[in-house]
């Protein structure tokens, strides 16, 4: 929910809704009833269906509320720095530890790995400079799109946010995909 399509009253109450519904998933005791949400925001049962039809839609919304704060502004880190492999990592780490500590959200979400796809698609611009630039120094395969990459990266983030392993698994297996985009050892993706 984008706060220019609210008045400020309604604003507010989705607020402090996607607020408390991330408190309330976060608890893991199973008892994140939408009735337990609206109590611990502050509004009625009948305004929180007013902006979230069902659990999955609240749930994708603080996902949604998860990435814009905490994962969107490392792209703005990836699109500066000079190590875009290295921030390209913090990017998944970050999302794969979003995953694992935040079970009871993930398993209200739906189908995790497309809406993941869906908010790493909003990063595109700054993506496509990058893997243009990492192209054109030889660090990136020139076969690989940077519409691959949010792909390629929710497909390995919800796999390994779900099979809970531990920082040191993450990083491995995270930075074997990334080594996996680099154009030494590559043979030619199918179209």
């Amino acid at each position: 929910m984008r706060a220019g399509t609210l008045r400020s009253d309604a604003f507010s109450s989705v607020s402090r809704i996607i607020d408390a519904a991330r408190r309330v998933f976060a608890s893991g005791d199973g008892s994140g009833t939408l009735n337990r949400i609206a109590d611990e925001a502050g509004v009625g049962i009948a305004t929180l269906y007013r902006h979230f039809p069902n659990r999955q839609a609240l749930a994708r919304a603080v996902y949604e509320r998860i990435f814009a704060m905490e994962i969107e502004p490392l792209f703005i880190e990836f699109e500066k720095s000079n190590a875009p492999r290295a921030v390209l990592l913090d990017v998944a780490e970050h999302l794969v530890t979003v995953v694992q500590n935040e079970k009871g959200l993930v398993s209200s979400i739906g189908n995790l790995t497309e809406v993941t796809t869906v908010l790493l698609r909003r990063s595109s611009e700054p993506l496509g400079a990058i893997v243009g630039r990492a192209q054109a120094a030889g660090n990136i395969r020139p076969d690989i799109d940077a519409s691959d990459i949010p792909n390629i990266l929710a497909m390995v983030i919800t796999g390994l946010g779900v099979l809970g392993s531990d920082k040191t698994t993450r990083r491995r297996y995270l930075s074997l995909l990334l080594d996996a985009l680099n154009p030494a050892q590559a043979t030619l993706l199918p179209r």
